[in-house]
C-alpha cells in the first residue's frame, strides 16, 4: 500500500473513473486492460501516477477491489462497493451504479454552489463600491465643501469618519478579512465546521428544509446504489449512513435499523424511522411488498433533489433581489448625504 498521503478524489473525479471503467468492464474489457486504457489517455501528473500504481497492484493481484484500496484516494464507501461488486461479480454494475450516484451528487453540488456563488459576487462588488466610496470620493467632497465655506454635518461627516478610520486602519481591516476567509475555509473543510455551519443554518427554516431534502436524496440515491448491487440491507444503511455525512440523519438511520431488525420490512422501517414520510414512505412500503424498491428509491431520490433545486431557486430569487435593494440604498443615503447639502449651498451662492 502507498504511504503518501493524497488527496481524496473530488465527485468528479470519481464519476469520470466508475463511469468510464463501468462501461469498459461491461463491455468485456478486462480491469488490467481498462486501467491500462486509462492510463494510456491519462494527462500525466498525479493521475499518470494513480493510474500506474493500479495498473502494477491489478497485475499483481488482479483485483480491481485492491488497487482502489491501495491508492488511498477513493472513500471508505467506493472501496468497500468496489470489494462487495468483485466478490458478487458484479463490478459492471457496481461502478454504473457508483457512477449515476456521483452525477446526482454533481448535480446537487453545482446547484449549491451556484445558489451560493452570485449573490456572494454581487455583495463583494457592492461592498467594494461602498468602500470606494467612503474612503477615496467622501474626502474629495469634503475639500469641495471646504472650498465653498462648508462643511460635512450629520450623515457625510459620519461617512467620511469612517473612510478615514478604514484608510487609516488598512491593516486591521486587512486581519480581520483574512480571519472571516479563514473561518469561512474551516466551516467548508473541516468536520467541525461542517457541523458548526449547519447549526447556525439550522436556525432557519429554508435552510433546513432545502439540507434535509439534499440528506435524503444523497440517502435514497445510496440505498438504490448499494442494494441493487446486492449489498444486504443492514450493511446497505451502514453504507448509505456513512455518504450522507449528516449528523441528524444518523439518528433516523439508526431508528431505521432498529425498526428493521424487528419487522424485517425496509419499507416499514423507512417510514417508521422518519427517513421517508407521507407519500415518499408509502411508496417506500409499496416497493419493499412488489421487490420494486431499487426503482422507488431512485425516484425519491430524483424527487428530493428536484424539491431541493426547487427551494434553492425560490431562495435565490427572493435574496438577489433584496441584496440589490439594500445595497443600492446605502449607495444611495451615502451619495445624498453629500449631493444634498452641496446642492443647498450653491444654490445659496446663485
Amino acid at each position: 500500500m502507498s504511504e503518501k498521503i493524497r488527496k481524496q478524489l473530488t465527485p468528479e473525479e470519481l464519476y469520470a473513473f466508475s463511469d468510464e471503467m463501468g462501461m469498459m468492464i461491461s463491455s468485456g474489457v478486462s480491469a488490467i486492460q481498462g486501467i491500462t486504457m486509462m492510463l494510456d489517455e491519462s494527462q500525466g501528473g498525479e493521475e499518470k501516477e494513480l493510474l500506474t500504481e493500479m495498473e502494477q497492484v491489478v497485475g499483481e493481484t488482479g483485483s480491481l477491489s485492491k488497487a482502489i484500496e491501495s491508492v488511498g484516494v477513493f472513500p471508505d464507501y467506493f472501496v468497500e462497493m468496489a470489494k462487495m461488486g468483485e466478490s458478487t461479480g458484479k463490478m459492471d454494475s457496481v461502478l454504473i451504479n457508483l457512477a449515476a450516484h456521483y452525477s446526482r451528487e454533481m448535480a446537487i453540488s453545482n446547484a449549491i454552489r451556484s445558489a451560493v456563488t452570485y449573490p456572494l459576487m454581487m455583495v463583494c462588488m457592492m461592498l467594494v463600491i461602498i468602500i470606494v466610496l467612503v474612503t477615496e470620493i467622501m474626502p474629495v467632497f469634503n475639500r469641495v465643501f471646504k472650498q465653498l465655506g462648508g462643511t460635512m454635518d450629520g450623515l457625510s461627516a459620519g461617512f467620511l469618519a469612517v473612510g478615514t478610520f478604514m484608510k487609516s486602519n488598512g491593516v486591521i481591516l486587512l486581519l480581520i478579512l483574512l480571519a472571516i476567509i479563514i473561518y469561512v475555509i474551516v466551516l467548508n473543510k473541516t468536520e467541525w465546521g461542517k457541523n458548526h455551519r449547519n447549526d447556525i443554518l439550522y436556525k432557519s427554516r429554508r435552510f433546513k428544509s432545502i439540507h434535509s431534502k439534499i440528506a435524503t436524496s444523497r440517502f435514497a440515491s445510496a440505498m438504490a446504489m448499494t442494494l441493487s448491487s446486492g449489498m444486504d440491507v443492514m450493511q446497505a444503511l451502514d453504507v448509505s449512513g456513512n455518504i450522507v455525512e449528516a449528523p441528524d440523519f444518523e439518528d433516523k438511520v439508526e431508528k431505521c435499523k432498529d425498526s428493521f431488525a424487528e419487522t424485517m420490512d425496509i419499507g416499514k422501517a423507512f417510514s417508521m424511522s422518519g427517513i421517508f414520510g407521507g407519500l415518499y414512505g408509502r411508496m417506500a412500503i409499496l416497493g419493499a411488498k412488489t421487490g420494486n424498491m431499487e426503482n422507488v428509491l431512485e425516484k425519491v431520490a430524483t424527487t428530493y433533489q428536484e424539491e431541493a433545486d426547487e427551494e434553492i431557486n425560490d431562495l435565490i430569487a427572493v435574496v438577489e433581489p433584496t441584496l440589490v435593494i439594500i445595497l443600492s440604498v446605502i449607495v444611495g443615503i451615502i451619495l445624498l448625504s453629500v449631493m444634498l447639502p452641496l446642492l443647498n449651498i450653491m444654490s445659496g451662492m446663485i
